[in-house]
């Protein structure tokens, strides 16, 4: 009685959830198929009789399946397989019979499929267990198949582990299994029906139709990635200042204007960057004096930037290095001319478009 409430079980299960599949995704009435199959059974059972130590071994063995293709994904089967086991350190064999029901989903169109189930197997007592496996089918006709199978098995009320694989021949009703796609019904087309290929537009000109451009109006001239942006690159840009000075003086010569200018220029183009004015002077004369010289040159040249070219004194530091870092050591007019001095070095980095 308990083995007939199990097989309905397990078939109602799969009645349902098949049919809820198939309402999920259609089916057009075909797919069924029967099948024979083979199947070698390997079984570590010990002590499968309470008043007997008896242990089962392996087995091959066979059965017939019966089962439905009802989406290009899904398939599921009901089977029964009958078996001899091997009795270890015995020569005789137990005849058991196993029963149950397995979904089936399909990876693709290449014959490759997975397996879950339940089985219910007779032997000294009932035994219930679940299974997992992977397949592959090989169509030789448009209604035959081969498949064969390895499944792994794990006992629900047993502890046990089991493996079995299998090797069947299976037979379509009304279409082959491979190719199982739903009846739909196709419209005759007329001449007048079939529209004109229509010509993505590129309104900028960029190389990248406008229905994936995401810049659009992008300057000809640019080169652009695949959304049509333009593409940058970043280069180094920098200015230097050099203003000499006349002996004991802190005078802006006006000859240097145009290069202060253009330390002004950079400054304005771009707005974060700010300028350190280095002053010098000669080793002629009193160190300390020298100090606060080379201190009013550099403050000097600041002070062109700030009044003639508007330039934010926020932006503008200044620091005096007296005679400490002369860049000629001779004494010779000529040498005390070089080291009299106000020098300035500026750099940033440049975004720049990357030209076609």
């Amino acid at each position: 009685m308990k083995l007939n409430k199990l097989a309905s079980s397990i078939a109602l299960g799969f009645i349902t959830l098949a049919s809820s599949l198939v309402a999920a995704e259609g089916t057009n009435g075909e797919g069924f198929y029967i099948g024979a199959f083979g199947e070698y059974y390997w079984a570590d059972w010990d002590e499968v009789e309470s008043s007997n130590t008896i242990d089962l071994g392996e087995s091959l063995g066979g059965g017939v399946e019966f089962g439905y293709r009802f989406t290009q994904d899904w398939s599921a089967r009901i089977e029964y397989a009958l078996h001899s086991f091997n009795i270890e350190d015995e020569d005789s064999h137990k005849k058991i019979e196993y029963y149950g029901g397995a979904l089936l989903y399909h990876f693709g169109d290449n014959g490759l499929y997975g397996v879950a189930g339940l089985k219910h197997m007779n032997s000294y007592r009932s035994v219930n267990m679940g299974n997992l496996g992977l397949g592959m089918r090989h169509y030789l006709t448009d209604n035959f198949a081969v498949s064969g199978e390895v499944n792994w098995y794990e006992g629900l009320n047993e502890t046990h582990t089991d493996i079995s694989l299998k090797l069947g021949i299976s037979y379509f009703f009304g279409q082959d299994g491979k190719s199982y796609v739903p009846t739909k019904k196709v419209e005759p087309v007329t001449v007048s029906q079939v529209a004109e290929p229509v010509k993505p537009n590129d309104l900028d000109k960029d190389g990248v139709y406008d229905v994936n451009d995401q810049c659009a109006n992008t300057p000809v001239e640019h080169a652009v990635d695949v959304k049509g942006c333009t593409i940058y690159e970043e280069k180094e840009v920098s200015v230097r200042l050099l203003v000499n000075f006349n002996n004991d003086k802190s005078d802006v010569n006006s000859q240097y204007l145009s290069d202060i200018k253009d330390v002004a220029d950079f400054l304005m183009s771009y707005d974060q960057s700010t300028v350190k004015l280095e002053g010098h002077t000669s080793a002629q004369g009193n160190a300390a004096y020298n100090q606060k010289l080379s201190e009013q040159r550099a403050k000097a040249v600041g002070e062109v930037l700030v009044s003639q070219y508007q330039i934010d004194d926020s932006r503008i530091s200044s620091v005096g290095y007296g005679e400490t870092r002369l860049i000629n050591k001779a004494n010779t007019d000529t040498a005390h001319g070089q080291n009299r001095r106000v020098v300035a070095a500026i750099s940033t980095v440049k975004r720049l478009p990357v030209k076609r």
